[in-house]
């Protein structure tokens, strides 16, 4: 028995109808060839899984048999190389306990305060105006958090390099040409990457004890020493973190405070608890249910990883189909999320549907799973509630009249910005 084949064009395969709107074109094939079926991706076969269970087997991975490292490295290798997500097994345990250290509970109370002016002035800036674009807004927070926690001091021209070049390697991640020609995606983003590898070397150089608690600063002293990373592998982590922390939480929040636009009682909800918590208080920041709620909705609705991709490293059977070792294979949290046969009214924003501490389901995968699970998923809901309890308790009446589209992939963004009127 032979998994089933998508028919797709010569070379491009199914990559355009699969960029403009990835989650109604992977249902669509589910639908006609059921939850296991093959398709064409930038220029390589991929076989789609798209159930609960073999989506756990393949995150847990208890023989070591999905690569990470090869999976990925189809879309974000080379720009993102050497990044912990493209790391395996050992090596990638290894790396993931030196990185580990940096999201321990008291850096993490040190990056919240460094971020709180950074989002007071963001707030004192809408304010001011009667009209803002969410998403260009919300991204531009995000991209001044990550400054202030992954660089030192870095002055408004300086930031605007960094910018663009970040901007390059995201897009050069999933260019529809694979090879670094002139003028193409790839190659703009490998000249970024050589820059940025270059600026984080030189930086972790300048980092000692006394310098400002920055996830920066804790990642290089913390490998000081023989045993640790050098400079160089320092900087490879820092450019993957840069991608995980800055457009995935943008998203969340966009998503959130749009939908907070669009109902009275999650904002009156909202803006009861936020009175009650301490935004610098870790212990309290748990307590904020109600955001958490909203925080793991925004996320069950867009992952920030739609699609996890692997290659298996040997012979195997996989949904009880046989699958050669070198194959690529993919699973998706977006497709499970919104599958109805997990979720009641899987298109419908409800946080209330988390609103339980203890629920769980099967198939929720919002931060991956096993090995490769996020590791700054928990900083991530405290920033994303110091962010949103902020702007409910300053902006009153937030309304937004055009529909929020977003195309989930690669990394979820508006087709479309919207804009909120205060």
């Amino acid at each position: 028995m032979e998994i089933p084949k998508v028919p797709g064009l010569p070379i491009i395969g199914h990559s355009i109808p699969f960029q403009r709107n990835a989650l109604n074109f992977t249902a669509e094939k589910q639908k006609k060839y059921g939850d296991i079926f093959q398709m064409s991706l930038l220029n390589e076969n991929f076989i789609v899984l798209l159930t609960p269970e073999i989506t756990k087997e393949v995150f847990l991975d208890k023989d070591d048999n999905f690569s990470s490292k090869e999976g990925w490295a189809v879309i974000l290798g080379p720009t993102f190389e050497n990044g912990l997500m493209l790391r395996d097994f050992d090596d990638h345990k290894y790396h993931r306990t030196l990185l580990q250290d940096s999201f321990r509970h008291d850096a993490i109370h040190n990056y919240l305060s460094i971020i709180q002016p950074i989002i007071d002035t963001w707030v004192e800036s809408i304010k001011t105006i009667t009209t803002f674009n969410l998403y260009e807004s919300i991204k531009q927070l995000m991209f001044d958090i990550s400054l202030s926690l992954f660089f030192l001091d870095v002055k408004n021209d300086e930031s605007q390099k960094l910018n663009n070049l970040f901007m390059d390697s995201i897009a050069s991640a999933t260019s529809a040409v694979r090879w670094p020609l002139p003028f193409t995606q790839l190659k703009k983003g490998l000249k970024a990457r050589e820059y940025l590898l270059d600026y984080f070397e030189s930086k972790s150089q300048m980092i000692d004890e006394e310098s400002k608690k920055t996830l920066f600063a804790e990642l290089v002293n913390t490998n000081k020493g023989d045993a640790g990373l050098s400079n160089h592998e320092i900087a490879e982590h820092m450019i993957f973190l840069l991608l995980a922390a800055h457009d995935t939480t943008t998203i969340t929040l966009t998503n959130s405070i749009y939908n907070l636009s669009k109902n009275p009682d999650f904002l009156n909800d909202l803006r009861q608890e936020a009175s009650e918590v301490d935004p610098l208080d870790i212990s309290s920041l748990k307590n904020g249910n109600f955001a958490e709620s909203i925080f793991q909705e925004a996320i069950r609705y867009y992952p920030p990883v739609p699609f996890s991709v692997r290659r298996v490293m040997r012979d195997t059977k996989i949904g009880g189909y046989n699958v050669d070792g070198g194959t690529y294979l993919t699973i998706s949290p977006l497709l499970l999320h919104h599958d109805e046969r997990y979720w009641d009214n899987p298109s419908v924003f409800d946080p209330y549907r988390f609103i339980d501490p203890t629920y769980t389901n099967k198939a929720y995968f919002p931060f991956a799973g096993g090995a490769h699970t996020c590791i700054g998923k928990f900083f991530a809901s405290y920033m994303f509630k110091n962010v949103i309890y902020k702007y409910v308790q300053n902006v009153e009446q937030p309304s937004i009249d055009k529909s929020l589209n977003i195309r989930p992939t690669p990394i979820p963004h508006p087709i479309e910005d919207v804009k909120v009127t205060i």
